[in-house]
C-alpha cells in the first residue's frame, strides 16, 4: 500500500475496517465549567440514539516530542466508515462550557465518510464517498445533522453493489480486468472535499466533478452548471474558492477549475475562473495558460483586490511508472506524480477583470519562480506598498506520492510532506520572490484567515498542525495554531521568526483536530474578534466533537464543546455561513442508516 503523505493526517492509504450500523462506543466525556472553560468529567451517555458507554480513560496535557506507533493506531480509529445519518436538537447536557449567546448561521463540514463500497475497503480514504455535517445555531441551541451525497457514483456503485468507478488515490482496476486505459484520466465524482453557501444555492464541492446542490435539508438535487457558468469542456468546479469584499462593500466569489491540455509539445495546464456576485450571477469569466504545466496539481487559489494568483507546483508526471504500474492496477493514478526539486515553484499572478494592477501595471498577468516547495493550501495573498504581493501559504520542501505507511510513524519523519507556514513575498517591479519560513517547529496544514481579512492585509491566521514539537519530525493534526504577524513583516520591515507569535490549543494525546474554521462575532472590534470551530476525533470514545474556540485565546480551551452521539470520519474542508439553515424548533430526531439504500431506480431515498 502506498500514501499520499501531504495533508499530513489525510492522505494515508488503508484497509478501514467495516462496521456497518451503529458502532459500540467505549466512553463518553463531558466537561464541568470551570470559569468559563471546559476541563474533562467523565458522565453515562442518556439512552436512545447515542449506544453504549463505558469507563472514560484519563487526559494528558501538553505537546509530545515524538508520535509513536501506539498514537498511530489510535489516529487511524478515524478512518472508518460512518453509516448513520442522523438529524437532532443537541441535548444542553451534551454541551459542555456554554455556547456563546450571540452565535447565530450554520457551519458546514464535508468529507468522505463512506470508506469502503461493496464491502470491498477503499485502499485510501480521500476516495470515500462525501458526507455533508451541519451544526445550526440559534439562540442558544444548536441542531446537527450528517447526511451523504446521493451522487450519481454512490447511487450506482450501491445498486451494483461493486466498485465501477476508479478513484485518484486508490489502487485497483474496479472493473476487475487485467488492465485498462491508463490515458482515461476520469475518475469517480465523489463531491467530498468541499461545502459552500452563496446565493440561494448549497453546494457539495470535488473539484474533478460539478457541483451537487442540496437542500437546507442536505438532501442531493442534482449536478448544477451554475445556471450555465460552468462552461468549459471538462466541467469541472474546484473544490476551493475565495469571498473577498469590494470597494462598495459587497461580496464576490470566485471560484475556478484546472484542466490538463495536451498538445503536440507536451501539454499546459489551464486555470479557468468565475466571479459571481452575491445572487450567483456570473460576472467575468478569465482564462489563463500555463505553458508545459500539466501537472501542476493545483488545488487551491488566491484572490486580492487586484490580482487571481496560482502556485503551479514543481511536480511532473512519471510516464514509466503510468505505464508500468498504474496500468495493471499496481499504482493509483497520484503515485505517478512525482516531485522535482530541480524545478522552481512557479507563482503566476494574473490580473482581475477591471482591476488595475500596481504589481503588474499594464500587463495581464506575470510569472514569478521561486525555489522549490510544494503547497496544497494557501492562507491569504495582499497588495503592499512599492508593487508588491505577499502570499501566507503552506509550503513543503518535498512530497512523496508514494510513501509507505507499512513503515508507521516513519512517515512523519523527515522534512519531505512536512507543512510549513511560509510568508512569500514578491516584488512586481524586480520580479524576486523572497521566502521566509514563519513556523518551523510544527506542521501545520488547513490555513485560513477571518472573512473580513480575505485578499487584504491580515494579522492572524488559524490551521490545524502537529502536537510534535521538532524540527524533523511531526504527526497529523492534534492541535489548533493561531500565527500573529505584522502585515507589513517582511515588506515595510525586515523578516524575522521573532516578529511572529502562536497561540496553540492543544486538544490532547487520544485527540485528532481538523480545519479550524473563523465564525465573526456579531459587530466584531478586531479581525481576531470571533470564534474558531474545530472538529475533533477522540479515539478512547470513538466519537466526535465540535470544539468552540474563542479566536483571542486558544491555549485556554473551548469555551463550548457540542458532543455528537457518533464518530465522523476526518473530514476535508468547510465553510461557516451567517445564514440559519438548520429545521424549526420542534424538529423531531430522525435517523436512517445508508446500508440499507441510498436510492431506488436511481431516485435518492433518504428514509
Amino acid at each position: 500500500m502506498t500514501t499520499k503523505s501531504a495533508i499530513n493526517s489525510l492522505a494515508f492509504k488503508t484497509a478501514p475496517t467495516s462496521c456497518k450500523g451503529s458502532v459500540p462506543f467505549v466512553t463518553r466525556l463531558t466537561l464541568r465549567v470551570n470559569r468559563g472553560r471546559c476541563i474533562p468529567h467523565a458522565i453515562a451517555a442518556p439512552e436512545g440514539i447515542r449506544g453504549q458507554v463505558g469507563d472514560a480513560l484519563p487526559q494528558e496535557n501538553g505537546s509530545g516530542n515524538q508520535f509513536t506507533q501506539q498514537d498511530f493506531k489510535k489516529f487511524m480509529q478515524g478512518y472508518r466508515s460512518q453509516y448513520e445519518e442522523i438529524s437532532m436538537w443537541v441535548n444542553d447536557n451534551d454541551i459542555e462550557g456554554e455556547l456563546p449567546k450571540e452565535l447565530s448561521g450554520t457551519l458546514l463540514r464535508n468529507g468522505p465518510g463512506l470508506l469502503e463500497v461493496g464491502g470491498k475497503p477503499l485502499t485510501q480514504p480521500l476516495d470515500g464517498d462525501g458526507m455533508i455535517c451541519k451544526f445550526a445555531f440559534k439562540d442558544g441551541k444548536v441542531h446537527f445533522q450528517n447526511k451523504y451525497v446521493r451522487t450519481e457514483a454512490l447511487m450506482k456503485e450501491q445498486a451494483a453493489g461493486k466498485m465501477l468507478y476508479r478513484g485518484a488515490f486508490s489502487v485497483g482496476n474496479p472493473s476487475g480486468g487485467k488492465f485498462f486505459n491508463p490515458f482515461n484520466f476520469a475518475v469517480k465524482g465523489i463531491a467530498n472535499t468541499g461545502v459552500l453557501n452563496w446565493g440561494g444555492k448549497l453546494l457539495a464541492l470535488y473539484e474533478r466533478d460539478l457541483p451537487y446542490q442540496l437542500d437546507n435539508d442536505l438532501k442531493t438535487l442534482g449536478k448544477t452548471t451554475l445556471g450555465g457558468a460552468v462552461d468549459t469542456e471538462k466541467q469541472f468546479f474546484g473544490a476551493h474558492y475565495r469571498v473577498v469584499s469590494e470597494p462598495d462593500a459587497s461580496k464576490r466569489l470566485i471560484g475556478f477549475n484546472f484542466v490538463e491540455e495536451t498538445t503536440l509539445s507536451g501539454g499546459n495546464g489551464v486555470v479557468h475562473f468565475w466571479e459571481f456576485d452575491e445572487s450567483f450571477n456570473r460576472l467575468h469569466k478569465t482564462q489563463h495558460r500555463m505553458p508545459g504545466g500539466t501537472f501542476g496539481f493545483i488545488h487551491d487559489i488566491l484572490v486580492t483586490d487586484q490580482h487571481y494568483i496560482v502556485l503551479e507546483n514543481p511536480i511532473n508526471m512519471n510516464f514509466g511508472k503510468l505505464l508500468t504500474k498504474y496500468t495493471v492496477a499496481k499504482a493509483c493514478l497520484a503515485e505517478c506524480l512525482q516531485y522535482e526539486s530541480s524545478k522552481p515553484t512557479k507563482i503566476h499572478v494574473i490580473k482581475r477583470p477591471g482591476k488595475d494592477s500596481s504589481v503588474l501595471g499594464s500587463k495581464a498577468h506575470a510569472v514569478f519562480e521561486t525555489t522549490p516547495f510544494f503547497s496544497f493550501h494557501h492562507a491569504n495573498a495582499f497588495e503592499a506598498l512599492e508593487g508588491s504581493l505577499v502570499v501566507d501559504t503552506v509550503a513543503m520542501t518535498g512530497i512523496d506520492f508514494g510513501n509507505n505507511i507499512d513503515s508507521g510513524t516513519s512517515v512523519f519523519e523527515g522534512k519531505a510532506g512536512k507543512g510549513v507556514v511560509t510568508r512569500l513575498v514578491i516584488n512586481g517591479k524586480t520580479g524576486k520572490v523572497q521566502r521566509h519560513p514563519v513556523v518551523t517547529d510544527r506542521a501545520a496544514e488547513f490555513p485560513s484567515v477571518a472573512p473580513v481579512a480575505a485578499g487584504k492585509p491580515h494579522q492572524h491566521a488559524y490551521m490545524a498542525g502537529s502536537r510534535v514539537v521538532d524540527e524533523d519530525k511531526w504527526g497529523p493534526q492534534q492541535v489548533v495554531i493561531k500565527v500573529s504577524m505584522a502585515p507589513g513583516l517582511g515588506t515595510d520591515t525586515p523578516f524575522s521568526q521573532q516578529q511572529a507569535s502562536t497561540d496553540v490549543w492543544d486538544a490532547g494525546p487520544d485527540q485528532f483536530a481538523q480545519e479550524p474554521i473563523f465564525c465573526p462575532r456579531p459587530d466584531a472590534q478586531t479581525e481576531d474578534d470571533g470564534w474558531v470551530f474545530t472538529m475533533v476525533y477522540d479515539s478512547v470514545s470513538d466519537r466526535s466533537h465540535l470544539a468552540v474556540l474563542d479566536a483571542k485565546d486558544l491555549k485556554s480551551g473551548p469555551v463550548a464543546r457540542i458532543n455528537l452521539p457518533q464518530r465522523i470520519p476526518y473530514g476535508i474542508h468547510g465553510s461557516f455561513t451567517e445564514q440559519y439553515l438548520g429545521p424549526a424548533a420542534d424538529a423531531q430526531p430522525q435517523s436512517y442508516n445508508i446500508s440499507k439504500a441510498v436510492a431506488h431506480d436511481g431516485v435518492p431515498v433518504y428514509a
